[in-house]
């Protein structure tokens, strides 16, 4: 520990950063695609930690409404969502710039969809 710190130190001291860890719970601009040309999307999704590994995700997607339950951390998570009986899985990775890369499918089909989440 005391090493990463001594190291921090420099690194800030020549004008490094070290990365921003994503932040688990808040508010994300999102920006996707449901895996295929010309179905990119816009909207947003909230994150709410609802226990030390557990968190609850409500998107909000052009006005469709999804909502998730995940298991985790601030850095990966595993969401299963459903929207209007259509149920799906997730994965969230920390981007290192303090929001997350995730790819996800709908339970029955075969595209990935991927999103990317900047913190608002």
């Amino acid at each position: 520990m005391k090493m990463f710190l001594r190291l921090a130190l420099v690194g800030l001291g020549l004008g490094f950063s070290l990365p921003t860890l994503a932040g688990g719970a808040g508010t994300y601009a999102v920006k996707g695609n449901n895996g295929e040309a010309g179905t990119d999307y816009a909207g947003t999704v909230v994150i709410t930690q609802t226990s030390k590994d557990t968190f609850k995700l409500a998107w909000n997607i052009n006005g469709d409404k999804y909502t998730g339950h995940g298991i985790g951390d601030a850095r990966i998570m595993a969401v299963s969502f459903t929207s209007d009986g259509t149920a799906g899985t997730a994965l969230l990775v920390d981007d290192d710039a303090g929001g997350y890369k995730s790819i996800w499918g709908f339970v029955g089909e075969t595209k990935i969809g991927w999103e990317l989440m900047k913190p608002k």
